[in-house]
C-alpha cells in the first residue's frame, strides 16, 4: 500500500512536471509569473523583470530587441562612441588588429581600478563580457590587454560617432596640394588641423614663431620635442590655430595659451639625428575653453596602433618654414608638399648611413628632389589618407638641408608613441599600469 502511494506521488510530480513543460510557451501569459518593478532585478533600456513562481521564484530580464545580457545593459546594435563613451554600451572589444580585449570578470583583474566584481559594476557597463567601456571618464572606451606577463588599458579599435554638429577627425574641404620649397600658398582649409607655436621673447619683447603642430584634441597639439628647451615654461608660449599668414590675424583665427607641455622623457641626439622627437601642448583660449571645429580648424586623426602604409606611399608635409636651407626668414605663408614614404631600409643604409634610424622614424621625400621640409617647419604634421581620413603619420623632424638630393625628411613615426600619448592626455602615468599579474 505504501509503494502504491509513492507511486501515486511520482506519477502525480511527473504529470505536473508535464504540464509545466507544455506550457513553457505560455508564462508570459499565465497566473504562475510575476511581473517585477524593473529595480527589482536592475532591467536596463525597457526590460523587463519577470519571475518564475514554478522555479522557486527565478526571476530574469526579458529583453528588448537590440538588447542583451542579465541585465540588458548591452546595446548589440551599436558600433561607434558619442562625445568620450562613458555610455557606450556596444559589443566592440578589440584594441589593434583583431586583437582581444580581456574580460572585465578575468581573475587577473581582481586587483585593478575596474572590475566586474565592483560595487557599481553594472552602472559603469562592467560585467562578464570583454566590450570596451569607459568607466573613468578618458577620451574614449578602453579595455585591459594582457602582453606576456603585464597588464595594461588600451584604447579600443573604435570610432566616434558622426554626427552633423560633432567635431570629426581628418576631414577638410581643400584638398589642393602645393610645395614648401621653392612653391605657392595653401590655404588653411587645406590643413586645418596644423599650429602655429609662439614663444615670447623678453629680448624682442614680442611673440615670436618656433614651430608647427598638429591638432589632435580640441585641448591638445601634438608637436616635436626639439622645439622646447631643457627648463620649459609653458606661460611663455602660445598657440594659434587656423593661421594663413604669420605676419598678419584673421578673425577666423583661434588664440590659445598654454597650460600644460610635455616633451617624451627619452627624447635625445646622441643618434646624430632625434630620437623620441615628440611633445604634446594642452591648450586653452582665454575664457578657459578649447578648439572650436570650423572651417579653418579641425582635428586630424591619430592611426591605427599597428598602420603601416606602404613604401611609396604619397602623403603631404605642410608648415611655415624657409624656403630655402639659406635663408633668412621662415615663410609668412602656409606651405604643402607632396612627399612619397621611402623604406626603412633604403633610407638607413643608403641614404642615412652615418646615422641612426631607428623604427621610430619614418623617412619621406620627393623622388625628384625638389620639395621638401626644412627648418622652421618642425613639429608639423606629415599627413596621409587612410579609410577616406587623413591621419597624422609622421611629425617632421630633422633632415640634412632641404630639398637636397639623397637627403630625405625624417620624421618621428607616430604609430609608435599612441599608449604615451593617450596616457599623458588622460593625466596618468603610463608605466603604472605596466603591472605584473
Amino acid at each position: 500500500m505504501k509503494s502504491l502511494v509513492i507511486v501515486s506521488v511520482m506519477l502525480g510530480m511527473l504529470v505536473t512536471g508535464l504540464d509545466s513543460v507544455w506550457n513553457r510557451q505560455k508564462l508570459y501569459n499565465s497566473p504562475s509569473k510575476h511581473k517585477l518593478g524593473h529595480k527589482d532585478c536592475n532591467c536596463l533600456n525597457g526590460g523587463t523583470c519577470i519571475s518564475y513562481l514554478l522555479f522557486s521564484g527565478i526571476s530574469r530580464c526579458s529583453c528588448p530587441n537590440g538588447y542583451s545580457g542579465n541585465h540588458c545593459e548591452i546595446d548589440s546594435e551599436t558600433r561607434c562612441f558619442n562625445e568620450n563613451g562613458q555610455d557606450y554600451r556596444g559589443t566592440v572589444s578589440e584594441y589593434g588588429d583583431n586583437e582581444e580585449c580581456l574580460s572585465w570578470d578575468s581573475p587577473s583583474l581582481h586587483r585593478r581600478p575596474y572590475n566586474a566584481n565592483m560595487r557599481d559594476a553594472l552602472q559603469l557597463g562592467l560585467g562578464k563580457h570583454n566590450y570596451c567601456r569607459n568607466p573613468d571618464g578618458r577620451s574614449k572606451p578602453w579595455c585591459y590587454v594582457k602582453k606576456g606577463f603585464l597588464i595594461m588599458p588600451r584604447f579600443c579599435n573604435i570610432q566616434m560617432c558622426h554626427s552633423d554638429t560633432g567635431p570629426t577627425c581628418g576631414q577638410r574641404r581643400q584638398t589642393k596640394y602645393y610645395k614648401i620649397v621653392s612653391g605657392t600658398p595653401a590655404k588653411i582649409e587645406s590643413q586645418p588641423w596644423i599650429g602655429t607655436i609662439y614663444h615670447y621673447s623678453k629680448r624682442a619683447a614680442e611673440d615670436q614663431f618656433v614651430c608647427g603642430g598638429s591638432l589632435i584634441h580640441p585641448c591638445w597639439l601634438l608637436t616635436a620635442a626639439h622645439c622646447f628647451p631643457k627648463e620649459i615654461y609653458p606661460s611663455e608660449y602660445t598657440v594659434i590655430l587656423g593661421k594663413s599668414q604669420l605676419n598678419s590675424t584673421d578673425k577666423k583665427e583661434q588664440k590659445f595659451w598654454v597650460e600644460k607641455i610635455i616633451t617624451h622623457p627619452r627624447f635625445s641626439d646622441e643618434s646624430g639625428g632625434y630620437e623620441n622627437d615628440i611633445a604634446l601642448m594642452k591648450i586653452q583660449s582665454a575664457s578657459g575653453q578649447c578648439a572650436v571645429e570650423s572651417e579653418y580648424v579641425k582635428i586630424v586623426c591619430l592611426p591605427p596602433e599597428n598602420l603601416e602604409l606602404r613604401d611609396n606611399t604619397q602623403c603631404e608635409v605642410s608648415g611655415y618654414g624657409k624656403q630655402d636651407n639659406f635663408d633668412y626668414f621662415y615663410s609668412q605663408i602656409l606651405k604643402s608638399a607632396n612627399v612619397n614614404l621611402i623604406s626603412q631600409s633604403l633610407c638607413r643604409d643608403e641614404y642615412y648611413k652615418d646615422y641612426k634610424i631607428t623604427r621610430n622614424m619614418v623617412c619621406a621625400g620627393d623622388i625628384h628632389w625638389k620639395v621638401d621640409a626644412c627648418k622652421g617647419d618642425s613639429g608639423g604634421p606629415l599627413v596621409c589618407e587612410h579609410n577616406d581620413s587623413m591621419i597624422l603619420y609622421g611629425i617632421v623632424s630633422w633632415g640634412i638641408g632641404c630639398a637636397q638630393k639623397n637627403s630625405p625628411g625624417v620624421y618621428t613615426r607616430v604609430t609608435k608613441y599612441l599608449p604615451w600619448i593617450e596616457s599623458e592626455m588622460n593625466g596618468i602615468h603610463f608605466k603604472s599600469h605596466f603591472l605584473s599579474t
